[in-house]
């Protein structure tokens, strides 16, 4: 399977054991298929491009998670137990109870479960040692929330906290208001990019996106927020750098400008190495900066 580019990030703070003492861990969630009426099993893989378990790049390591998962459709549960419940009724010439439906119902999901499709998912996971910041290149809460979980299970007590910003939806509306207002430092180190989106909540859910330089569309956003818009999104752009950052602190579409192109293939992971290192600076400066913009505290104590 071929590893993901790193284009999403769900950012933890977590003191994680340095590179050695964290592959002897992972080493205890090692691949294995999934068996036949198992639906899911995760594991540390090594990196398909590296062929390493944990792999040193400037600033800290990162590691692959795999996640192999049975797809069985709820349409199709429904269907095959709709025919045993019909077949039963007709049979005994009752209804059966509620219970009975439920014990055929797990009858057939185990039995669907021998014969189903099984999808196999790689994540990637870059850590910065100094700033204790892990990088989960996914924009599923769930499958960042596995990540952090099975480390826990290999690595026993450590630290691991999501980042909240509080009510950062309206730190981010106040501050393009007070960009448009002409306040040059609203985004004090970014530079705001060609995508917006904003959200209000009337009767129902109202959604306006920009896709287009500020400029050119600054008097319709400054109307937009001025009758209850707040925005849900915006793309920033640090240096060369250019991400979409969510209202839960995610990033999404992130472009570091990393250059990935090896001169020959034995060169092939030192070139992946460094382009890895590049991702991990430029998403480190940016999570640093935010924070720093958007005042996030760390709590007093959090652990696992």
């Amino acid at each position: 399977m071929k590893i993901p580019s790193f284009k999403n990030a769900i950012v933890y703070k977590a003191t994680l054991p340095s590179q050695e003492p964290l592959a002897k861990h992972l080493e205890e969630l090692p691949y294995s298929p999934v068996g036949e009426t198992e639906f899911s099993r995760s594991s540390f893989v090594p990196h398909p491009v590296t062929g390493e378990l944990v792999t040193p790049i400037t600033g800290g390591f990162m590691f692959v998670v795999r996640v192999d998962q049975k797809i069985i459709p709820t349409d199709v549960i429904n269907e095959e137990v709709n025919k045993r419940v019909s077949a039963i009724e007709g049979l005994q010439e009752a209804k059966i109870t509620k219970d009975e439906k439920a014990a055929i119902k797990d009858n057939v999901t185990v039995d669907l479960c021998r014969l189903a499709f099984v999808k196999s998912t790689l994540v990637l996971a870059l850590y910065h040692e100094e700033s204790k910041l892990l990088f989960v290149n996914t924009t599923s809460k769930k499958l960042a929330s596995l990540t952090c979980s099975m480390l826990v299970r290999v690595v026993g007590s450590i630290k691991t906290e999501t980042i909240h910003i509080s009510d950062i939806k309206n730190g981010l509306t106040t501050r393009l208001k007070n960009h448009l207002s002409g306040d040059a430092d609203a985004f004090d180190g970014f530079n705001i990019g060609n995508y917006i989106r904003l959200s209000r909540l009337a009767d129902d859910k109202e959604i306006i996106t920009y896709s287009a330089g500020l400029d050119s569309v600054s008097e319709e956003v400054s109307d937009s927020l001025n009758t209850g818009f707040i925005v849900e999104s915006m793309e920033l752009c640090l240096s060369k750098a250019s991400f979409v950052l969510t209202d839960k602190f995610q990033f999404k579409k992130i472009t570091t400008y990393s250059e990935y192109s090896p001169r020959d293939e034995d060169d092939e992971a030192g070139a992946y190495r460094n382009a890895a290192s590049a991702d991990l600076f430029i998403m480190t400066k940016a999570v640093e900066g935010l924070c720093s913009l958007l005042e996030y505290k760390e709590p007093e104590e959090s652990s696992e």
